[in-house]
């Protein structure tokens, strides 16, 4: 049985992948690299990028000193060729991830470890709220990139119109 923490992130951080993926597949053939300005993340990175973030935190957790960052972001497996890869890529290795978190032990969400590229130490529980934040910004932003190109975004909130 997971740590209770680990199961509401579970619980809420899958919802926000299956509406990243949902998002990804709703990218029109051809705006794949659409970005509102030149110092955006184009819109399939702005959505497939979080599920880069499951293979660099597992490894940063776990102490692996090749965990990637930042490089993991730009680098060719990490690059979907469409929105339907991108969504792909999203479930697959959110799966991983879960299961992965799934497999720990109670007090694992209490495990501290040093995070590489400049934060403090930090808890797993402290990463895991920081990536279901950063989860539900890039879905807003994805949002935002589907209505500047006239795509209705998938319903989360039941207002969307």
């Amino acid at each position: 049985m997971a740590d209770e923490r680990i199961e509401r992130f579970i619980s809420r951080y899958g919802v926000v992948v299956e509406h990243l993926a949902q998002a990804a597949e709703g990218i029109p053939a051809g705006k794949e690299l659409f970005a509102p300005h030149e110092k955006c993340q184009a819109w399939i990175y702005l959505l497939s990028h979080p599920s880069t973030h499951t293979i660099i935190f597992r490894k940063v957790i776990e102490g692996n000193p090749d965990h990637g960052f930042p490089g993991a972001y730009r680098s060719e497996e990490n690059r979907p060729d469409d929105g339907a890869d991108a969504a792909r890529m999203l479930r697959e290795r959110w799966e991983t991830f879960r299961e992965w978190l799934l497999s720990k032990p109670d007090g694992f969400a209490d495990t501290t470890f040093t995070v590489p590229w400049g934060w403090p130490d930090m808890t797993v529980a402290d990463l895991l709220d920081w990536m279901y934040e950063e989860g539900v910004h890039h879905r807003g932003q994805a949002w935002i990139y589907a209505r500047m190109n006239g795509v209705k975004p998938p319903s989360v909130w039941g207002t969307e119109a």
